[in-house]
């Protein structure tokens, strides 16, 4: 299991295992999570997916990268690091060693040796749940220092931050680290909420077009915490109680 709730954030750990690493690029696969990709000496951040796995050969294949510039740099061989968030986890890994290839249907892409050492870095210790399309959510980011502010709908919500889902490719827009202080929350069932969030991470889903941004909730106000405690709750409680339902 990737995410060991109530255990809170976990220091850094060395991954080695070579079943512990396929295992963890199986579930990035299959999530079809982006892949954040730099490469040394470069300040530019590409993304990519993971789309084929063979473990069978330890290799692992990624789509051609977004933007394409990015393409050149690694026929070049020029070694590169991949980060990627999963269920509150942050994977890291180094490559060096990029092959361009060609999959059986023809999609061009590139080949690499599963790697032998891999960070994973749980970020996340409070439970986080999952917001249906279904349930009227809003969260405005407002920035006190300029007129920027970007809307848009709940993926998933915990005590401690939450993800949003925004139209558009925002990653420029929107940097790891920025904190909008004058954003607004609006949770169904409760009032419009003052808080102030900051921006850990931010992912572009090209199919989609739309950009999930990861926010943390920065010291909010007792009335505010509240609400979202609750409505955490709720969304707890109906996950579980579709569990059961499941089981029948």
């Amino acid at each position: 299991m990737l995410l060991e709730q109530g255990l809170g954030p976990q220091p850094p750990r060395e991954v080695t295992a070579p079943l512990e690493i396929q295992s963890l690029l199986k579930a990035l696969h299959a999530a079809r999570t982006p892949l954040e990709v730099r490469f040394e000496e470069r300040a530019q951040t590409f993304q990519s997916y993971l789309v084929e796995l063979d473990t069978a050969s330890g290799m692992l294949y990624i789509d051609e990268l977004i933007p394409s510039v990015g393409d050149k740099w690694m026929t070049q061989r020029e070694s590169f690091r991949v980060d990627a968030w999963l269920d509150g986890v942050h994977l890291r890994w180094q490559h060096s060693d990029a092959a361009q290839v060609e999959l059986d249907d023809g999609a061009p892409a590139f080949s690499l040796p599963f790697p032998t050492q891999l960070t994973y870095h749980q970020r996340r210790g409070a439970y986080r749940a999952a917001v249906q399309r279904s349930i009227d959510t809003r969260l405005e980011l407002v920035h006190s220092a300029d007129k920027r502010a970007f809307a848009g709908e709940l993926l998933d919500i915990s005590v401690t931050g939450c993800k949003l889902r925004l139209a558009g490719n925002q990653l420029q827009a929107l940097q790891p680290g920025e904190r909008y202080e004058r954003s607004q929350l609006q949770l169904e069932d409760s009032p419009l909420l003052d808080v102030a969030v900051e921006i850990r991470h931010r992912t572009y889903h090209e199919a989609g077009d739309e950009t999930h941004v990861g926010l943390h909730f920065h010291q909010p106000p007792a009335v505010t915490q509240r609400h979202i405690e609750r409505f955490v709750t709720q969304l707890q409680r109906e996950a579980r109680r579709q569990a059961r339902e499941d089981l029948f």
